[in-house]
């Protein structure tokens, strides 16, 4: 009679990869919640300073008539706007004088100059178009940050104006 070998066969030790799979998603899942209580929670936090805005900007003032601001940080913080800033998404030039700006693309074919007004109220400024353009006299609501000796960026807390809010959504140098 022959001998019968015994044959073992040797098992794959290698897990699933279905189950790999599932446990990557798991990770990636809570990952992004995780993410997203921080930035809600930071919504939150720009939405309490909104709130402190106390009065809207006058969308047409009188001509050389500027909003006055009385507070100390304010007054600091308009000192250090004022000036001609450049922007790093197109080249748009910010022109900041007092409670006034002016917005000037550099387009060739069709340059656009924009004017409006500037509140400042503690680290946040409020951007209003006086002339016409398409969004109107619609308030648009930043939070000043300084980037550097010369840079400064808004962080958009609110603005329904699209274009502006793209417009302002990069960050500028000083000229």
């Amino acid at each position: 009679m022959a001998n019968r070998r015994n044959i073992t066969r040797k098992s794959k030790n290698t897990p699933n990869s279905f189950l790999i799979f599932m446990v990557v998603v798991v990770i990636l899942a809570l990952i992004s919640f995780a993410i997203s209580y921080f930035v809600l929670d930071q919504d939150k936090e720009i939405q309490k300073k909104v709130a402190e805005l106390e009065e809207p900007i006058n969308p047409d003032p009188i001509e050389g008539q500027a909003t006055e601001v009385t507070d100390q940080e304010g007054l600091n913080t308009m000192a250090q706007l004022s000036g001609t800033w450049v922007s790093n998404y197109d080249g748009t030039m910010l022109s900041i004088q007092g409670n006034t700006c002016v917005f000037e693309s550099p387009a060739v074919d069709s340059p656009e100059k924009v004017s409006g007004t500037i509140q400042v109220n503690k680290s946040i400024i409020t951007i209003v178009y006086t002339g016409k353009h398409s969004c109107g006299s619609t308030e648009g609501h930043y939070e000043y940050q300084k980037e550097g000796e010369a840079g400064v960026f808004f962080k958009k807390i609110k603005d329904n104006c699209s274009s502006r809010s793209e417009l302002m959504s990069a960050s500028w140098f000083r000229l």
